[in-house]
């Protein structure tokens, strides 16, 4: 995973809920959509350690081609403990966030090499 890659959707992602403008990307647009509904879920999850989920879930999906089997999660698992520190969702609730947004960026097409370059600069 590129921590690059994880700041830049992280710093992102922190003012979806207060900037209509970040609205327009659609990653955020989703992001901002799947932590409504997971909200009722998980009310004790705040926006601030979502969004950290969220981007760790960005961030690693094109190293691991979107596949989800037991060894990946495994080291997905630990190397979340390692990066959350005292933020975040502990690793079951960011996992369910990491699986809907793998699932939604496969859907959507996601271009991680445009991303990558954007993040670059």
């Amino acid at each position: 995973m590129d921590p690059h890659l994880y700041h830049a959707h992280l710093d992102t992602l922190r003012q979806v809920p207060r900037s209509p403008v970040q609205q327009d990307d659609e990653f955020a647009a989703f992001t901002a959509y799947d932590y409504g509904r997971r909200r009722r879920l998980h009310p004790d999850v705040a926006w601030e350690d979502a969004c950290r989920a969220y981007a760790f879930a960005a961030a690693s999906h094109a190293g691991h081609a979107g596949t989800l089997d037991l060894d990946t999660e495994l080291q997905l698992e630990d190397h979340w403990d390692r990066l959350r520190g005292d933020g975040g969702p502990e690793w079951p609730v960011a996992r369910t966030l990491l699986r809907e947004t793998w699932r939604w960026l496969d859907e959507h097409g996601h271009d991680h090499d445009r991303i990558a370059q954007a993040v670059r600069h």
